[in-house]
């Protein structure tokens, strides 16, 4: 995804001008790095620009620093990146610090993407890294085998039904609607 500033007075507007998607499911000849350039230069291709004119970078993969992976293998020099990691709302709050970064004059283009190979890995596991035993994760999640993303959006359902009373059956009908929507996309893994 790109984000460009597209106002010419003292403040800037935004427009999301390119957007595009790698190879999607089992991809086992891919890393993450490879579909994050390979979606790059399709949406980049999308919003009629080159790699050269990207001067910020927002990657997010399940491996350490995405962006300046990302910006080396493709052959890039930013002048701005950004690695944050939230989990799964990683790409939107990228969006709103592109959007900072822009009208803060740090970037003009930013190049926004993701990648990941659980898939092909057979694995919801983060990452082959070794964790620190000394660390939260090390000593409180690793050792009993807590699966991620899954084990915390679990640990969060169990707080909101408990404070506001909802049911699975409310939960359910969230994880029905969301698949509703993925299936109408053309790539989908499963329908």
């Amino acid at each position: 995804m790109n984000i460009s500033n597209t106002s010419a007075s003292s403040s800037p507007g935004f427009a999301i001008v390119g957007v595009a998607e790698s190879d999607l499911g089992k991809v086992p000849d891919k890393t993450a790095v490879e579909l994050q350039a390979q979606a790059a230069r399709r949406a980049l291709l999308d919003a009629g620009l080159t790699l050269q004119e990207v001067d910020g970078v927002f990657a997010h993969t399940d491996d350490r620093f995405p962006s300046l992976q990302l910006t080396e293998y493709l052959g890039i020099r930013p002048r701005y990146t950004d690695s944050t990691n939230v989990g799964g709302m990683s790409n939107l709050l990228h969006i709103r610090h592109a959007m900072a970064a822009i009208a803060a004059g740090m970037c003009e283009v930013a190049l926004i993407t993701y990648g990941s190979t659980q898939l092909s890995d057979g694995s919801r596991k983060l990452t082959a890294l070794v964790e620190d035993p000394r660390s939260p994760r090390g000593q409180f999640v690793v050792p009993h085998g807590h699966l991620s993303p899954i084990g915390y959006y679990a640990m969060v359902a169990q707080l909101h039904m408990h404070r506001y009373g909802t049911t699975s059956a409310d939960l359910a009908e969230i994880a029905v609607a969301a698949r509703r929507w993925a299936a109408l996309n053309p790539k989908a893994y499963r329908r």
